[in-house]
């Protein structure tokens, strides 16, 4: 009785999250979960320690127990409150733009070749003609002149915004060569079946107009379907509808301009070009000067007072103020690197620009006198005595400045020209061009860090074709096929889109229709024990055991034991084990038997931490 108190107290901590696993050299047989636990969660198995059993072994049956309490649980499915669900669509990268460079097949034999008897078809690569090459337009005698000829624009809409504005990408591709991978294949007559593309410097062009329009598209639309047979005939009417875009864009809708909605990026504002971002200081003859502002200014400092621009390492410290003459005295450091100036002064509206350079921070009244980029710039705005009697000094401040334009150089490889305007007496930008000042070769090509540019050849063969001079089909040879073939170059999106939603209860799943009734979760529901699964072996009727049995000891320790080797039930030369764990299917009255044993009773000890540790990893499945 003694032995059954210890057990209950060991599954009573099993229950509580106990979960106990011992190193042990030992070989635990596959046993199955079933062997321990039924299907509700509940034992499955009686803890058996002989009569005669030393005390280790009885500790041993409590540690079994310990780790048995971790497999009795059932689940169950349960409504979650509150919750939400996380859907996630991937979305291939997209293929923005795609040209047909070569086409043999049927329809360019017959159409655009004017061949109606077709003779002949090509049964093999080498086979393929060289006045298949398309430039865009019209088909062209060879590749030579198809490469000296194609030139393709596509607009890539909403790449960059202006203000509140998305603006568009308007690419053109000229001259592309094919750079064969195996040259000694490749008599330009045919298109290569692996190659490079190879963009001369000038031949890729993006251009991005901020200028927008306010446009109107007129079309002719049907309201009325006519019924012929009652004499009412089709009735039509234009309808105009209004859109915003740029001259490109009204051009290739067809569009009439209605009035200029957007004159461009000037001072002040916030735009985009070619991914990277700029706050618009000042704009100037096909210039324009770019900066950050920092998000408290102007700021104001008393005598003395140090203070961190925010967004940057720079820490202005104000000396002295003279109110008089409206001037400031200040330091400026560089908190990062602990570069710093002398003694600066500030007089109202002028700027002074600070460049960091070798360890040092020195001043320039102008950014063109510091080279076209200044770290930071500050102007002292007033001075003025505040409401409690200090002396103030307010000073605005701008970081991160350069002038940029006519050209300038936004990647490696790649040059921007800016083009601006002069509007009732206000500069604008009006359009930036971005053209590739390298040779571009690869395949793919990388656009700007954005694209890929990529060349691809296609062949498939057939078994026959089709003649509709005779109206037969004409069988290829034995052993060969005729062919089509294609060649493409593309403009595809580097990388895709993860798109990700959260829904809840009552949200309708995006582009289906199903709503989301109810979402639920699995919870654990542990099973208590309430009575004992460790007994005493003289409690066992071996004739009907009621359930599988973890016997602890060998024949010495434990009669159940004994009784199994003594009925050759059992395998194991108990009395020189070194500590074994023995699973006997069916071994009494139809129920399973576990033996863990040893010759010794520490030997018995190290096969209970076994079958502890097999246990602990039925406990993950």
């Amino acid at each position: 009785m003694k032995v059954k108190k210890i057990a209950a107290l060991a599954v009573g901590a099993a229950m509580i999250g106990a979960t106990i696993g011992f190193a042990s050299a030992t070989t635990v047989p596959n046993i199955p979960k079933s062997f321990f636990v039924k299907s509700d969660g509940t034992p499955n198995v009686k803890i058996v320690v002989g009569s005669n059993a030393a005390a280790m072994d009885v500790a041993s049956a409590a540690d079994i127990a310990v780790a048995l309490g971790s497999l009795l649980y059932t689940t169950k499915q349960v409504e979650a409150q509150n919750a939400y669900v996380k859907i996630k669509e991937v979305i291939p990268p997209a293929t923005e733009a795609m040209w047909t460079i070569y086409a043999y097949n049927y329809t360019t034999i017959t159409e655009d070749h004017g061949i109606t008897n077709i003779t002949s078809w090509a049964t093999s690569y080498d086979q393929l003609p060289a006045d298949y090459w398309y430039n865009g337009a019209a088909f062209t005698a060879n590749y030579t002149e198809w490469e000296s000829a194609f030139e393709v624009p596509v607009t890539l809409t909403g790449k960059d915004k202006a203000g509140d504005y998305s603006v568009d990408w308007h690419v053109t591709i000229a001259n592309p060569e094919l750079k064969s991978l195996d040259p000694a294949e490749w008599n330009m007559t045919a298109p290569p079946k692996k190659a490079d593309l190879v963009v001369a410097p000038g031949k890729l062009n993006i251009l991005v107009d901020y200028v927008l329009y306010n446009y109107s598209v007129t079309t002719t639309e049907t309201i009325y379907e006519g019924e012929p047979e009652w004499g009412t005939t089709e009735v039509t009417e234009n309808v105009t509808n209004y859109y915003i875009g740029d001259a490109e864009e009204v051009a290739a809708n067809g569009g009439t301009i209605v009035s200029e909605v957007f004159p461009g990026v000037s001072a002040g504002m916030d735009f985009t070009v070619f991914g990277h971002s700029y706050h618009v200081l000042e704009v100037g003859n096909d210039t324009f000067t770019a900066g950050m502002i920092p998000s408290d200014n102007p700021m104001w400092y008393e005598i003395g007072q140090s203070k961190t621009i925010p967004g940057t390492n720079w820490v202005v410290t104000v000396l002295d103020i003279n109110l008089q003459e409206t001037r400031a005295l200040i330091i400026v450091k560089d908190a990062a690197t602990g570069a710093q100036t002398g003694q600066v002064i500030l007089n109202k509206g002028e700027p002074v620009y600070f460049v960091e350079e070798n360890g040092q921070v020195e001043t320039y009244d102008s950014l063109s006198a510091a080279g076209g980029k200044a770290n930071l710039v500050l102007t002292l705005e007033d001075t003025f005595v505040g409401i409690d009697n200090h002396i103030i000094a307010s000073i605005s401040a701008e970081y991160d400045i350069e002038t940029l334009g006519p050209v300038f150089h936004p990647a490696d490889g790649w040059n921007a020209t800016v083009k601006t305007a002069l509007k009732n007496g206000v500069w604008y930008i009006t359009n930036i061009t971005l053209v590739n000042d390298k040779t571009l070769e690869g395949n793919p090509i990388d656009v700007f860090g954005v694209y890929d540019l990529k060349y691809k050849y296609v062949q498939k063969g057939y078994d026959k074709y089709y003649n509709p001079a005779t109206g037969e089909f004409v069988y290829a040879p034995e052993g060969e096929q005729y062919i089509v073939a294609y060649a493409y170059i593309c403009l595809k999106d580097k990388e895709g889109q993860v798109i990700e939603k959260e829904l809840k209860v009552g949200d309708q799943i995006p582009d289906s229709g199903y709503t989301i009734e109810g979402i639920y979760t699995t919870t654990v529901v542990p099973k208590p024990v309430t009575q004992p699964i460790v007994y005493m072996d003289y409690e066992i009727n071996i004739s009907d055991p009621g359930s599988n049995l973890i016997l602890v000891g060998g024949p010495v320790a434990n009669s159940v034991t004994k009784y199994l080797v003594e009925h050759n039930i059992s395998k194991v030369d108990w009395y020189n084990s070194p500590g074994d764990v023995e699973y006997i299917p069916k071994a009494l009255d139809g129920y399973d038997v576990v033996i863990v044993a040893g010759a010794t009773r520490n030997q018995t000890r190290v096969a209970a931490e076994a079958l502890m540790k097999y246990i602990a990893e039925l406990a993950k499945e």
